[in-house]
């Protein structure tokens, strides 16, 4: 199971690196054409092409989670989103009730379509060119969620189960700034699904920052 956990994280992350690469070729070829640029990348602030990481929690179990994401916009007032999350450090098993010798870890791939809308006017720097101001998203999607549970027996005596099922999620918040780097906060659902029953449902926030291309 490590193995296999092990690699579906390296995959993911490769997965994003080039995605990062790919968009950054693309900036530095239309570069020089500045409304080509405009165009595909801006739309007048329509769009959202962002590299970005965050950390949240989900008041339970992860109690604490970073996150990494990608998100590109081929169309105007929408983007698609690519993300991997990490949590650790186990929650409460219920109301007032702390699990005690348990090891908790997990990762969480999913990909999300979003509508998007700026906030904002445009606004120019000395040179001319655009500062893009944040806006606000709202992103329905699907994921993979891996958890290990490490029950702890004594020094020498521990008992793993591994957990995968699938999820669906929807998120919403707001970007949070103008020019290249913007902060994020948002909040996000997500319910834990087999293949025929709905198990749970659990919420958390997050707060980060991103690097946005145009």
């Amino acid at each position: 199971m490590i193995v296999n956990r092990f690699t579906i994280i390296i995959y993911v992350m490769k997965k994003i690196i080039g995605l990062f690469i790919i968009i950054l070729f693309f900036s530095a070829s239309l570069q020089v054409f500045g409304s080509e640029r405009e165009e595909f990348f801006s739309m007048g602030n329509r769009k959202m092409w962002s590299m970005g990481f965050n950390i949240g929690t989900a008041f339970a179990t992860p109690l604490l989670m970073f996150n990494i994401n990608a998100t590109i916009a081929p169309l105007p007032f929408s983007f698609l989103e690519f993300g991997a999350e990490f949590g650790s450090i186990l929650g409460m098993a219920g109301e007032n009730v702390r699990i005690e010798d348990v090891a908790y870890k997990s990762n969480y791939i999913y990909a999300r379509v979003n509508i998007y809308t700026p906030i904002g006017k445009r606004k120019f720097d000395s040179y001319g060119k655009p500062k893009e101001s944040g806006g606000w998203h709202l992103g329905f999607g699907l994921g993979l969620m891996n958890a290990e549970y490490a029950f702890i027996r004594s020094s020498t005596e521990r008992t793993v189960a591994t957990v995968k099922t699938p999820t669906f999620g929807a998120e919403t918040g707001f970007y949070i700034g103008r020019g290249h780097i913007l902060f994020k906060a948002g909040y996000a659902i997500r319910a834990t699904m087999d293949m025929k029953n709905l198990i749970g449902v659990n919420h958390r926030i997050l707060l980060g920052v991103l690097y946005r291309v145009y």
